[in-house]
């Protein structure tokens, strides 16, 4: 196989990096014990999404609504009543970072046969006040609270699930968004209030809450329109995300940002294929999938913002993360976590984030993907060959600024260490590179 991969730096597209190398979870889980804060650091991951935060383990005390406000019958206006405490000391570990929380208000899913909070509230317009008090907690300092920069504000997790999110009707989730939205809006109209972090881009739950909300006299906020998918084919992610765009055209909604915030690889969901999928994740085919997913957000979507769902170590769906080694108590330090090779394609898309500027890579090849940026006299391409055999990749390179330029690559045999120094010339540089199956290649200016 052969494939080719063509890029001129002097032709920025216009367009930013945009930050889809997000995560689910913050940097210091399984209640403060693991820390993952020096490579959150290092893959400058700037989103951390706020839902099953620290489930199981202390997932009583933690971000979700019923967690800080515990007796739904209390005054809403009274700081008495409100539990901030570990929710607090979970985002200020975000912040330290620079991961902007993003924060879902809801609950956490709930698997026990016995369901607690899944339940539609049984006052929506009071619910949207308890909401507003957390917000004015976080961004305006309420309640001894603070003034941080958190925009995004989701509206619960999966209404469209399997009876493990929403126990209600479609009809009374449409209703109760509405209220809502229109509430944290009107309070906030400088944040993004959206939803609803749907199972999947589009199915009929959806197209029902798009028609409810376009029906309206009134005009429903949706600032950000929020959906999950899970797959090894990068297809199912690009086709769905074109689908999401035309839906919300379709109703009207054409300034709203299509925002992708969990997603990961997954085979199929039989056991035997989900039990691979997590081993995958974790190595050279997960690397693979997650660089081809990020150049293909990157090059063929319009989704404004990603994140992975995990970064909680002790979640199955973690693919950046493993464990170094474990403590536990009083012993100066923390439990300490090591990157994956899936962490590195995240680390590489980083350092095009950081460019700034994005670049067409023009790609002829099947199951190539790639996307370039440029900035401040630096070049980056992040490029997988996401296929089960070898390939031959030639690599043109336009516009170059003269300087240093180096080769990384992930694959069965490599941990993202540099393979090639170069000094590029001024304007053009072509390379033919052998690589493997599942590979990820970084070119581009040094990586500190």
């Amino acid at each position: 196989m052969s494939a080719q991969i063509i890029v001129n730096y002097a032709a920025p597209n216009g367009k930013p990096i945009r930050p889809l190398h997000g995560v689910n979870s913050g940097p210091m889980t399984k209640v403060f014990t693991y820390d993952a804060r020096p490579l959150f650091r290092e893959a400058g991951l700037p989103y951390a999404r706020l839902h099953d935060v620290e489930y199981p383990y202390g997932s009583g005390e933690f971000v979700d609504i019923p967690c800080i406000f515990r007796n739904f019958d209390a005054d809403e206006n009274d700081p008495a009543n409100y539990n901030f405490g570990l929710t607090d000391e979970y985002l200020a570990h975000c912040v330290e970072v620079g991961c902007e929380p993003f924060f879902r208000l809801g609950v956490s899913i709930e698997h026990a046969p016995v369901k607690r909070h899944i339940y539609p509230p049984k006052d929506f317009a009071k619910w949207a006040r308890i909401c507003e008090h957390i917000i004015r907690h976080y961004t305006e300092g309420w309640a001894d609270g603070y003034t941080w920069k958190i925009d995004y504000w989701e509206i619960w997790n999966e209404p469209d699930g399997n009876g493990n999110m929403w126990l209600g009707t479609p009809e009374q989730f449409y209703e109760f968004y509405t209220i809502a939205a229109r509430h944290l809006k009107g309070c906030f109209p400088h944040l993004k209030i959206g939803g609803s972090a749907f199972c999947r881009g589009i199915k009929p739950f959806m197209v029902g809450f798009m028609d409810y909300l376009a029906a309206q006299e009134e005009p429903v906020p949706l600032d950000f329109y929020s959906w999950h998918r899970y797959f090894a084919d990068i297809s199912m992610m690009t086709d769905e995300a074109k689908a999401v765009d035309e839906l919300l055209a379709s109703h009207g909604y054409t300034n709203t940002e299509s925002v992708f915030n969990e997603w990961n690889y997954m085979i199929a969901w039989d056991a035997d294929s989900q039990s691979e999928s997590y081993r995958r994740m974790k190595n050279h085919i997960g690397a693979a999938h997650h660089a081809a997913v990020l150049a293909a957000m990157q090059q063929d979507t319009s989704i404004s913002l990603a994140c992975l769902f995990e970064a909680d170590v002790v979640k199955e769906f973690c693919s950046l993360f493993n464990v170094a080694d474990m403590c536990i108590g009083n012993h100066g330090r923390k439990a300490r976590l090591a990157p994956t090779k899936a962490f590195y394609s995240f680390k590489a898309f980083n350092e095009l984030y950081k460019m700034g500027n994005a670049v067409t890579a023009d790609i002829t090849g099947d199951g190539i993907y790639a996307c370039a940026a440029c900035g401040e006299g630096q070049q980056g391409l992040l490029a997988a060959n996401y296929t089960d055999e070898p390939n031959e990749i030639t690599v043109d390179l336009k516009g170059l600024s003269a300087g240093q330029l180096e080769v990384r690559i992930i694959d069965e045999d490599h941990f993202f260490e540099p393979i090639m120094n170069l000094v590029a010339p001024a304007d053009t540089m072509t390379l033919t590179l052998p690589v493997k199956a599942n590979t990820v290649l970084y070119i581009g200016s040094p990586i500190e």
